[in-house]
């Protein structure tokens, strides 16, 4: 009887739309009053919405039927564009196509995912943090549907980026001023953080390190990094993976060890690489601590750590390949494949040459970056299509290219390997690997762990340092 009295009503709603879109709690006194979400981020708070009715036992197994792979993601409910829109009004004509661009074209964001099946996904997660957050990302949407209008025209005129750059100030001041940070509101932070690092790419080329720190800084003590199979956030994937190329260049340890996906996790961006990144992570801070260290029971433990590394991730694996076909079409699963490879393979290249410096054990090296180079010009060659977020094994192997005409060559699928959506990127990264040739050719690099091993740790500071300046011209 007392449970009967209790029993919620079904026809009454407790939390506002903006907490149900997201499946957060909803903490309000009563439905009459602001929640504490929308609240603290000065949001309308309300509870219109019809009365979900219940599925059938039959329904529910048919419904569960579709939650995985390709027909999950073709199946699941997306919010019109219309009523996306609807919250913003105040939007003029022109951010009105912008959004109506960025949501509603097929193939806009095709630069930001790893595979097209991607893309639907991409939208609904852009598309539910609009409506119950419009205020705080609708300048950072601007912006990216700014800049990929841009690439997709293929014409760029100083108007376009000054409009663009415009919409980045503004939402960098939304960042700046978000107020002080929930666990429930990290997805918030690393989707605002992720649309400005694209747009910052596509129409400035540097600062993007910057966001990804700030960010990552900000919600880093709300998620559980060390727990095997953590729920998986794309955004904050993507944030860690341009932070973590970033560190590798300049030599610092990242903001965050990535969490260790589930079993058989596609990322949108990294694909079936996602738990390699953590290994790019320690190498990062492997390569850091050997910049302010010459002490030799330290020296020894890093050699440990990276032989290690290196026994784990040569028999690696992606999950569940034979799940691959009910998901993606045969182009993608060829994409996917050639993007663990690379990635694997340069763990395995940065763990060497944290060893060797340039002209030791060159033969190995050669190797691993042939193989990189190879799988990556097969996959292009099968699909005709470039594959997306592969610059970080890209870069790491073509350092290693000696001979002069596949070096030409090399600089010429620059194109294509390093991310298309930032044509500034790819021209930095073709001075950054000239220059390095061009060292390595005079034999100005330095050596790495086993020069300080062998006898020479009076030399290691500055041996360091001209590795660090070295690996620095890329963002120059």
């Amino acid at each position: 009887m007392e449970a009967s009295v209790n029993r919620r009503n079904p026809k009454l709603r407790s939390a506002c739309n903006r907490c149900y879109e997201l499946k957060e709690r909803c903490e309000r006194a009563t439905t009459s009053v602001y929640c504490a979400r929308c609240r603290r981020l000065g949001l309308a708070c309300s509870t219109a919405r019809p009365v979900r009715v219940s599925r059938s036992a039959h329904d529910e197994k048919a419904v569960s039927r579709l939650s995985s792979g390709k027909c999950r993601r073709q199946q699941q409910h997306q919010p019109t564009i219309d009523s996306c829109l609807e919250v913003l009004s105040d939007q003029r004509p022109e951010e009105r196509e912008l959004l109506q661009f960025l949501l509603g074209q097929a193939g806009s964001l095709d630069h930001y995912v790893v595979c097209p099946s991607f893309q639907i996904e991409q939208r609904q997660s852009l598309a539910t943090q609009l409506r119950v957050a419009s205020p705080l990302v609708k300048d950072a949407y601007l912006a990216c549907a700014s800049t990929l209008k841009q690439l997709q025209s293929g014409i760029v005129t100083n108007k376009d980026v000054n409009i663009s750059i415009a919409y980045i100030s503004k939402a960098m001041c939304v960042l700046r001023s978000l107020p002080t940070l929930r666990s429930e509101d990290t997805v918030l932070w690393h989707i605002l953080g992720s649309m400005l690092a694209f747009s910052i790419y596509s129409a400035i080329g540097v600062g993007v390190s910057e966001i990804c720190r700030f960010c990552l800084g900000t919600t880093s003590s709300f998620l559980d990094t060390k727990v095997l199979g953590a729920p998986n956030d794309p955004w904050q994937n993507l944030l860690v993976l341009l932070e973590t190329t970033d560190c590798l260049v300049y030599r610092r340890k990242p903001t965050v060890r990535i969490q260790v996906p589930a079993l058989g996790t596609v990322d949108r961006h990294l694909g079936l690489s996602l738990p390699l990144l953590p290994h790019y992570h320690d190498l990062c801070a492997i390569s850091s601590t050997l910049l302010h260290t010459t002490e030799v029971n330290t020296l020894a433990c890093l050699q440990k750590q990276i032989d290690d590394i290196q026994s784990i991730v040569e028999p690696w694996q992606p999950y569940n390949l034979d799940q691959l076909v009910d998901q993606f079409d045969s182009a993608e699963i060829v994409h996917l494949l050639a993007q663990a490879k690379a990635y694997r393979l340069g763990v395995l290249l940065i763990g060497h040459r944290l060893r060797y410096t340039f002209g030791q054990e060159d033969a190995q090296a050669d190797i691993w970056s042939n193989e990189i180079m190879m799988e990556l010009d097969m996959a292009y060659r099968v699909t005709k299509r470039p594959i997306r977020f592969v610059t970080l094994p890209f870069m790491i192997a073509a350092l290693e290219v000696r001979d002069q005409d596949i070096r030409a060559k090399t600089l010429q699928r620059v194109d294509d390997c390093v991310e298309q959506y930032s044509p500034l990127l790819q021209k930095t990264a073709k001075t950054f690997l000239t220059r390095i040739w061009c060292e390595r050719d005079l034999n100005l690099t330095s050596p790495q762990l086993a020069r300080v091993v062998n006898g020479a740790p009076g030399t290691t500071r500055f041996l360091m340092r001209k590795r660090s300046r070295l690996y620095a011209l890329l963002l120059l």
